[in-house]
C-alpha cells in the first residue's frame, strides 16, 4: 500500500508539467501575484448560454474533440495549459490555446459549428496562482484577494475573471495549479 501511494504522488508530480503553455513577460511579482505582458494566441472556444452551466464537462468534451481529431483533416492537435473558463456577454465560455499556429487559417475547420478558431490578443495581465481544485469556494476566496490588490494598488481590469486550470484531471489536488487573471489597461 505505501509503495502504491508513492507511485501516484511520483506519476501526479511528473503529469502536473507536461503541457506547452503560452508564454509571457513577468512584469512584477508579490507573494502569488503577477502582473504579466503576453502576446496575441490563437484559441479554440466554445460558448453556452448561463442557464447551462452545468454543461461545463461537455464543453471540454468539444473542444477535446476537436484537438484528438474531430476536425475535417481528422489531424490530432497538441494539449496545452491552461484550459481557461469566463462568463462573457454571449455566455460562459472555455478556451484552448493552438500553441503550434500563428493564425486560426493554419488549423484544420472544426467539424463542429460551436468550435470556434479565433486569435485572442491578452496583453497585460494580473493572476494570482492556487494550488488544489478550483472550486467555486477556492474562486470565490481567491477572487476576493486579488479583487482587494487591485483596489488596493489602484489597477483598472480590462475583462472580466477568467479561471485556468492548467492540471489533467488526474493530477492530485496537492500538486495542481490554477489561476484567476484578469486582463488589465
Amino acid at each position: 500500500m505505501k509503495t502504491r501511494l508513492i507511485l501516484i504522488f511520483f506519476f501526479s508530480i511528473i503529469m502536473t508539467d507536461t503541457y506547452k503553455q503560452p508564454s509571457y513577460n513577468l512584469i512584477s511579482k508579490d507573494g502569488n501575484i503577477e502582473l504579466r505582458e503576453y502576446s496575441e494566441y490563437v484559441i479554440a472556444k466554445t460558448v453556452i448560454d448561463y442557464g447551462n452551466l452545468d454543461e461545463d464537462n461537455n464543453m471540454f468534451r468539444k473542444l477535446g474533440g476537436y484537438i484528438f481529431g474531430n476536425n475535417a483533416k481528422n489531424k490530432s492537435i497538441p494539449m496545452t495549459a491552461p484550459v481557461i473558463t469566463q462568463n462573457t456577454t454571449s455566455g460562459y465560455e472555455m478556451i484552448f490555446f493552438m500553441l503550434n499556429v500563428d493564425s486560426p487559417d493554419k488549423l484544420p475547420k472544426p467539424n463542429r459549428d460551436d468550435v470556434i478558431l479565433e486569435t485572442m490578443n491578452i496583453g497585460k495581465t494580473i493572476s494570482i496562482n492556487f494550488g488544489m481544485w478550483a472550486t467555486e469556494s477556492r474562486v470565490a476566496s481567491y477572487k476576493k484577494i486579488l479583487d482587494q490588490y487591485i483596489k488596493d494598488n489602484n489597477i483598472e481590469i480590462a475583462s472580466n475573471l477568467m479561471v485556468a486550470q492548467y492540471n489533467s484531471p488526474w493530477a492530485l489536488p496537492p500538486f495542481r495549479k490554477n489561476e484567476l487573471i484578469y486582463k488589465i489597461k
